[in-house]
């Protein structure tokens, strides 16, 4: 079986402030995907100016009034399908229970996600889930910033490191 291996930025909830994301760009350069799961509050187009080829996996959070990007979406990436949504339509404040279901309906393999400011890295009903926390207002971590960084391999591969915004591995 050909398995892609793919580097895949995961960032949440910046809140409009864009200096932790481009500091993690250039740290984590070279990689093949960005998502976003929400509530960024900018123009991730002024984020990735000095990285015109790359074209963010966005969605909109419950902050990013009149944002451009869905709700909602489900893109390939390698061999996986990635399901991206913020959250909040989900119910993640109380369990994962929707979200996973949601991931089943839209045949997803992985659900990246946000709006909770917590961490999160589990597999649930044979789901991958990932949460990377907040970049500037996170719930944990003496409220340091949280990203993760995904490497896949194929369907059984796939890896999840946590870090600091700092690039001190928390989790992985």
């Amino acid at each position: 079986m050909n398995k892609t291996n793919n580097k895949v930025l995961i960032f949440s909830d910046n809140h409009g402030d864009i200096l932790p994301m481009n500091q993690i760009i250039e740290a984590e350069w070279p990689f093949d995907v960005l998502i976003h799961c929400g509530d960024a509050q900018c123009s991730l187009e002024l984020v990735l100016k000095h990285r015109a080829e790359l074209r963010p996996l966005a969605v909109s959070g419950n902050c990013d009034f009149r944002s451009a990007f869905p709700e909602e979406r489900t893109s390939q990436v390698g061999d996986h399908t990635i399901l991206i949504v913020h959250g909040h339509h989900h119910y993640v404040n109380d369990d994962t229970d929707f979200l996973s279901a949601a991931g089943i309906r839209n045949h997803a393999d992985i659900i990246c996600f946000g709006h909770t400011h917590v961490p999160l890295i589990r597999k649930e009903k044979g789901v991958l889930l990932i949460n990377p926390g907040s970049l500037t207002r996170s719930r944990r971590y003496d409220r340091k910033g949280t990203y993760a960084v995904l490497h896949t391999g194929g369907q059984e591969d796939e890896k999840v490191i946590l870090k600091l915004t700092n690039g001190e591995i928390i989790d992985g």
